[in-house]
């Protein structure tokens, strides 16, 4: 038996953090309205949908497109976005935050279904039109959590000593141990944490990490340059280890399907 809690604070946005547990999976959604009755509406309907589905969801609230950007940390699967806002709308909120986030799921949320198309110049993938009824809001979410789904395998979670951080695999250039510390160095900078190299090296086998010395693994994606014993990854120059030499660029030759020396 499944059972569905929520749990209601404010901060000095005025916005709403709401956290929904029904199941295993869980997935980080954002309702951005003006209207406090629309929000309320949306964030009835996430725990509904949550209970149906057996997801665990934490849902934030908030009362505009500026508290929203301003509190946006490139966490979130989905974001339900209304156009009509008081301050900057819907539309220059989607620009400002594709500007900062490429990959984020996106639907509108508005009274006029025309104002929607424009959605696509923001890559929304669809809207839902006011007043939203729940048959309609399952299957448009339905659709929003398939395809956060798919970007999500190519991400991890990496629990630090403030909490656990999203990273997505494409900006984690390499991983690095230094006294039983694992470093991820990222596009946003160094994460650290705990942990062994060897189940980290385990854990990002799948998505083209390969140790080229005992202290670094390394996203092959990221090699831009090959010396005699040095590799340049993500504009860092990294030892080649004389015993993984020949491993390694075994690895790297499959990876891009041609000869390296």
């Amino acid at each position: 038996m499944f059972c569905i809690f929520a749990l209601f604070c404010y901060n000095k946005y005025n916005t709403g953090s709401l956290w929904l547990r029904a199941g295993v999976l869980m997935y980080r959604i954002a309702v951005v309205d003006d209207l406090a009755e629309e929000r309320e509406r949306l964030a009835d309907y996430l725990r509904r949908f949550a209970a149906e589905r057996k997801l665990t969801l934490t849902v934030e609230l908030f009362e505009g497109g500026e508290s929203f950007l301003s509190a946006y940390d490139n966490n979130y699967d989905i974001v339900l976005l209304d156009i009509e806002m008081q301050g900057i709308d819907g539309m220059e909120t989607a620009r400002r935050l594709r500007e900062r986030d490429e990959k984020v799921c996106l639907l509108f949320v508005t009274y006029l279904a025309n104002f929607a198309v424009q959605g696509y110049s923001v890559h929304a993938l669809d809207f839902l039109v006011k007043p939203v009824g729940y048959e309609n809001f399952g299957m448009k979410l339905e659709r929003a959590v398939t395809a956060a789904e798919r970007t999500r395998k190519k991400e991890i979670f990496i629990q630090t000593a403030e909490g656990s951080r999203r990273v997505r695999l494409d900006e984690l250039t390499y991983v690095e141990v230094m006294n039983h510390t694992l470093l991820y160095h990222t596009k946003e900078g160094v994460l650290s944490v705990r942990g062994s190299i060897r189940e980290c090296e385990e854990r990002l086998a799948p998505y083209d990490f390969a140790r080229c010395n005992k202290s670094y693994l390394v996203n092959m994606n990221h090699v831009t340059e090959i010396r005699r014993s040095e590799i340049r990854v993500g504009g860092d120059l990294l030892p080649i280890g004389s015993a993984r030499r020949q491993d390694f660029l075994r690895q790297l030759t499959e990876f891009m399907g041609e000869i390296v020396l």
